[in-house]
């Protein structure tokens, strides 16, 4: 039987947060000295895609429904710090978005200041991108890329071969994040499929995920599982889409028409559709990678502003109150999507899992208890929850 805890929190004070997360452990019966041991790596993933609105956003208001704040991370910190005490280490870090500013990121969060000797163990924050744009003009054209340091423990390739999702499926139209393809066609031919992941993510003991609560134009939604791309070093390794639309193999549009009027657009939203047969595919791959590996887990899901409409870039900020805690980034995805007021079965990664019975999860396996009460038939009744708002080609996922 797997658990999920909702808790409601109405503003990001570090008390009221923290707050929020021990009555998410109470009802989860969650003792986090079972999870982070004395001397530990204990790595924090927020969801740092963005450090400002992009341009081509039709409206801007609170970045904080795009990115995770920062008073969650601290908050997280400050539990695992009271177990580790001067020993084991935190890092928090991230894959942004190879256009992301990290040094804007840091200023606009304050997420150092924050943390600076506040702990008796170290914490490093790391920008893990071997590869930036600094230039959203150039996005796209790997040799127009700036190198940079990148993971300093290095990375750590895993070859899925034929467990790979994509393995069966002929990868002429694959298409990562450059418009060179060749290594993305090259990482997911038959039985070698690759994922190249930063090491301090992947050799950490504990991996806790605090992802915020968001839509995705190209997946429905973007937690814990789609959130993944942000443990991935080599960017190109993942398919985000296959060039053209259905009748010439591809889904990057769902149609010729759509496929021709979008190449014209100034703003191309590709593989922005339900039909979209690729991107789960790769967040499926890396949630299964990840397993490669025996590590704790533990997620926390930031939503007290929430994104919802154009996600994951140009959300509308949502005041959802919300922050959803779990040991199981599947379970913890399943819950949110269907708080949001999405059906998780038609989540194409999520019923993925749901169908092959992976880590033996059913939703009815599922306890979900909010405000410190169990919620009977939280899966099966009509109650669309928070409601979230959709682009309009994604409506078919909401109950």
């Amino acid at each position: 039987m797997f658990s999920a805890a909702i808790e409601h929190a109405d503003n990001y004070r570090l008390e009221t947060v923290k707050a929020a997360l021990s009555r998410c452990f109470d009802s989860l019966g969650l003792d986090l000295s079972n999870i982070v041991k004395p001397g530990d790596t204990v790595f924090i993933k927020p969801n740092w895609v963005a450090s400002r609105w992009r341009e081509s956003c039709p409206h801007k208001d609170n970045l904080y429904c795009v990115i995770t704040h920062p008073a969650v991370i601290e908050a997280v910190c400050d539990f695992v710090s009271e177990i580790l005490g001067s020993t084991g280490k935190i890092i928090i870090g991230d894959n942004p978005s190879i256009d992301a500013d990290f040094e804007e990121l840091m200023t606009f969060t304050g997420i150092s200041e924050r943390l600076r000797g506040k702990y008796k163990c170290p914490v490093e924050i790391k920008d893990l991108r071997p590869l930036i744009c600094d230039d959203l003009k150039n996005y796209g054209k790997k040799f127009l890329m700036v190198s940079q340091t990148g993971d300093d423990r290095g990375t750590v390739q895993i070859n899925l071969g034929r467990e790979s999702l994509f393995y069966g499926i002929d990868p002429a139209n694959f298409r990562g994040v450059f418009d060179e393809r060749e290594d993305t066609i090259n990482a997911h031919s038959g039985e070698t499929q690759l994922y190249t992941f930063s090491r301090s993510i992947y050799d950490s003991d504990v991996f806790i995920s605090i992802p915020k609560l968001k839509t995705h134009q190209k997946a429905g939604v973007t937690l814990n599982i789609k959130g993944l791309v942000g443990t991935v070093a080599d960017k190109n390794q993942l398919v985000h889409w296959r060039t053209g639309y259905p009748e010439i193999n591809g889904d990057e549009y769902p149609s010729r028409e759509a496929y021709e009027s979008g190449m014209k657009a100034r703003v191309k939203h590709r593989g922005s559709w339900p039909g979209n047969d690729t991107i789960w595919r790769m967040a499926a791959d890396l949630y299964i990678a990840l397993h490669k590996r025996e590590r704790k887990y533990l997620s926390i899901i930031d939503g007290i502003t929430a994104g919802e409409g154009q996600g994951p870039f140009c959300p509308t900020s949502k005041n959802a109150n919300t922050l959803i805690a779990c040991e199981n980034f599947l379970v913890a995805d399943c819950v949110s999507s269907r708080y949001m007021g999405f059906d998780p079965e038609k989540i194409r990664y999520l019923k993925y899992f749901l169908d092959s019975k992976f880590e033996n999860l059913s939703l009815d396996d599922i306890r979900v208890f909010e405000d410190g009460r169990e919620v009977h038939n939280f899966f099966g009744c009509d109650s669309k929850y928070l409601d979230f708002q959709t682009v309009k080609q994604w409506e078919c996922i909401k109950i």
